[in-house]
């Protein structure tokens, strides 16, 4: 599909769905898309840009806790920190930035 749309659409393109770290690279790598989206693995794992560099393994995603209920599933995911045993980090620290 994304080879089709390659040919006739030539702006930024974007997509989700499915993927991990290694297919999103390939992906990016191949010419596939220009980004990649993640959703649901950014649920299971609030630090996934920082796992995604590492190489370090994910969290899988707890479907049933989607979009309902409480914070049961939104907010109990552990962070690499949390998992090497580490005080979390404030997320308003600037270094993102």
């Amino acid at each position: 599909m994304s080879e089709m749309i390659r040919r006739t659409y030539r702006g930024v393109l974007m997509v989700a769905g499915g993927f991990d770290g290694g297919s999103a690279e390939r992906w990016l790598e191949d010419g596939n898309a220009d980004l990649i989206a993640f959703g649901r693995l950014f649920i299971a794992n609030p630090d996934l840009p920082e796992r995604l560099r590492l190489h370090a393994p994910l969290n899988s995603p707890d479907p049933s806790t989607f979009y309902g209920g409480g914070e049961r599933g939104y907010t109990d995911y552990p962070s690499l920190a949390q998992e090497r045993g580490e005080a979390p980090r404030s997320v308003i620290d600037g270094r993102w930035r």
